[in-house]
């Protein structure tokens, strides 16, 4: 399974602060659009959150969440995909060796 496909397929992230995080392939409407991933963060009251696309990257769902403070998070996702098998630094550096 790709990276991509994993993130969608989650029920999400929570952190120890309330926020939520998932991820789509589809808008708030269902629509896709050819390489956009959808990001889904809810502060709750407190802020409210996002919904935003962003590019098809690993590199952007990280400077996403860590651009907005979501660190816990970035480390939840990064550190499930890889339990997953999933090298993130491969995926994001486009690291070729071992």
């Amino acid at each position: 399974m790709d990276w991509q496909t994993f993130l969608i397929s989650q029920k999400g992230w929570r952190d120890d602060e309330g926020n939520t995080l998932c991820f789509s392939d589809c808008d708030l409407n269902g629509k896709k659009k050819e390489g956009v991933l959808w990001i889904y963060l809810d502060e709750g009251l407190r802020c409210g959150g996002m919904h935003r696309p962003i590019p098809v990257s690993l590199a952007a769902v990280k400077d996403a969440l860590l651009g907005c403070r979501k660190d816990a998070l970035w480390q939840m996702v990064e550190n499930d995909l890889e339990g997953a098998g999933i090298d993130v630094r491969r995926e994001i550096d486009g690291r070729t060796d071992s």
